[in-house]
């Protein structure tokens, strides 16, 4: 799958959700396709996707800060949309597991930043916002204008190439 696809498959789901407004509404989505949300305090993963008989359930680790439950609840979106034939997936925590990203891994990554910063609307707001220049204290604006973390704003504009890795 390619990057292109994956930016593709968000529009999608956001077009079809029908939602315009910042930050999307994550939980309103998976609620939309009938996937239930619980959360629950975990100490060795972030999320999961469970799927059994035609229904899904993704489990968010409680104990996250809000924009890291966020991202996962968008990452196990991902996971729903681009891999349908996989019944189960269990996002570890990066420091704990030692186990390397897989590609669905990575990809379900990639599917959360374009669900949660849409390209167009970001690169948009971006515009505006730099016209002067752009430091960390616009990069705060737009992470919290989008309810995501800095540094997942960061990566998605290094990877739109609106700014330069630094």
């Amino acid at each position: 799958m390619i990057l292109e696809h994956i930016e593709s498959q968000a529009e999608q789901v956001l077009q079809r959700a029908g939602t315009t407004s910042l930050p999307v509404p994550v939980e309103r989505i998976a609620a939309r396709h009938k996937i239930l949300i619980r959360r629950a305090r975990h100490n060795d993963f972030s999320g999961m996707l469970i799927r059994k008989d035609g229904r899904a359930l993704i489990g968010v680790n409680s104990g996250d800060p809000d924009v890291r439950q966020r991202f996962t609840i968008a990452h196990e979106l991902g996971h729903f949309f681009l891999h349908p034939k996989q019944d189960a997936f269990v996002d570890y925590r990066d420091n704990k597991s030692g186990i390397a990203r897989t590609p669905r891994e990575r990809q379900a990554n990639m599917f959360a930043a374009a669900l949660l910063m849409p390209r167009k609307v970001l690169l948009r707001d971006f515009r505006a916002i730099a016209k002067y220049g752009f430091s960390d204290d616009e990069l705060l604006d737009l992470a919290r204008r989008y309810r995501v973390s800095e540094d997942a704003m960061r990566f998605r504009l290094i990877n739109l190439r609106a700014i330069e890795l630094a």
